[in-house]
């Protein structure tokens, strides 16, 4: 049985990883755009504000996205799975409205670091409810594991996201890439449902005794918790940064020295999301379970070992080449993190995900907690006391911290249900 999962999954595989690394090469050159379109100030700015905004999308949806990945795997049939995506999206966009309101609020009522910030944050107010849409589809598609049409969907919609972006920075320089995101998202919207044709959500189906919602619900609570306090390790650096250094120019350069390193744990993220109903599908087999882990990890620790030596050693002329030489300051925090990405892709981001594929969303949330407290802490003493370096270094012992929790927690689990 599993000799044939093994078949199944490489005869899509290369097809997914190649359609979905040009996809993040996409939102990569994006960023390095950006870097070179806004000028040092600007990027700051954009880099605070998108930080506050990505702050509340930590719990985007309260969990729709994650919640449909869970449930539409384990749907018998197609009215069920329209009925959970129809949930799902009706859900996730009152909680994105609220959160809508809650940054507007933020960006009237709290001090802000940096000058001229509060107009650029008020601008991205709805950003939480043009991504909704694109988020829900992409884990209903991998959900059903329509792998190539949701490799399709993805490099279109970034694709043109990309294009709307640049025309509105050559155009209108920070407010343009601001106020042209809402222009992408509308486009994306009308793509999907004529393109791609995917289901359109109907209001009317939703019955509560052909769907768990409790249990979807509260699965969705505890998923979201737990991967909003796990994100906040790409979150709060640039946070706590904007209030102990009050410097956007330093922002940007540390913000540099992040997009590579950040960018690439998409190639863990896509082993893990690829494998992800299988997981699920197999939750009550610990031996399968355990040879799917050994299978995905050990690729992940010999892949990502080589791309982070590599990126260490060509840190000085990566920078300076793709974003400038005002941005030499970039390098050092650049090659902490960069050793960093082989401790996150072998080891914190696989575990994390299987956790959640397994139904432990309420473990994960309670682990991460703890996680969260110590790295608000680390985080914090280590930028007062080594600026922007110490925000690189708080991150690697973050990523070693989490991993351990994680792996131990996992062992664990699969130990008792082996019993």
């Amino acid at each position: 049985m599993l000799n044939k999962i093994f078949q199944k999954l490489k005869s899509e595989f290369m097809l997914v990883l190649v359609a979905n690394i040009f996809s993040y090469l996409i939102a990569f050159s994006g960023s390095v755009i950006y870097v070179r379109m806004l000028g040092k100030i600007d990027f700051g700015l954009y880099t605070f504000a998108f930080g506050i905004v990505s702050l509340f999308l930590l719990v985007n949806g309260f969990g729709a996205a994650s919640g449909v990945l869970q449930y539409v795997s384990r749907a018998k049939n197609d009215a069920e799975r329209l009925e959970y995506l129809s949930f799902a999206f009706i859900a996730g966009v009152s909680c994105n409205a609220i959160i809508s309101i809650l940054i507007v609020a933020y960006a009237l009522l709290i001090p802000l670091p940096l000058a001229n910030a509060r107009y650029v944050l008020l601008g991205m107010a709805l950003f939480p409810v043009g991504r909704l849409y694109i988020d829900i589809f992409q884990a209903y598609l991998r959900a059903t594991q329509q792998n190539k049409l949701q490799a399709r969907f993805l490099i279109i919609n970034n694709m043109l996201l990309l294009i709307i972006n640049i025309i509105g920075v050559a155009c209108f320089k920070l407010y343009g890439l601001v106020y042209f995101t809402y222009l992408g998202y509308a486009l994306m919207y009308l793509v999907s449902l004529i393109y791609f044709r995917l289901p359109v959500i109907d209001f009317g189906v939703l019955k509560e005794q052909t769907i768990k919602i409790k249990e979807f619900i509260s699965y969705s609570f505890f998923s979201t918790l737990s991967n909003a306090f796990s994100g906040l390790l790409f979150v709060l650096d640039t946070i706590i940064i904007s209030y102990v250094v009050k410097d956007a120019g330093l922002l940007a350069t540390y913000k540099v020295a992040t997009i590579i390193p950040f960018a690439i744990n998409f190639i863990p993220n896509i082993a893990v999301n690829y494998f992800y109903p299988q997981f699920v599908q197999n939750a009550h087999d610990p031996n399968k379970i355990r040879s799917l882990a050994r299978y995905v990890s050990l690729r992940m620790f010999l892949f990502s070992g080589v791309v982070s030596l590599l990126l260490i050693v060509l840190a000085k002329p990566l920078i300076l080449a793709i974003f400038g030489t005002s941005y030499h300051d970039s390098i050092l925090p650049f090659q902490i993190i960069a050793f960093g990405y082989w401790i996150i892709a072998t080891f914190r981001t696989i575990n994390g995900n299987i956790l959640a594929a397994l139904g432990k969303a309420k473990l994960s949330f309670y682990l991460t907690s703890v996680i969260l407290v110590m790295n608000i802490l680390i985080t914090y003493f280590m930028v007062k006391g080594f600026s922007i370096n110490g925000a690189a270094m708080a991150i690697v012992i973050m990523y070693t911290f989490s991993s351990l929790i994680g792996y131990v927690a996992l062992k664990l689990i699969l130990r008792d249900m082996s019993r």
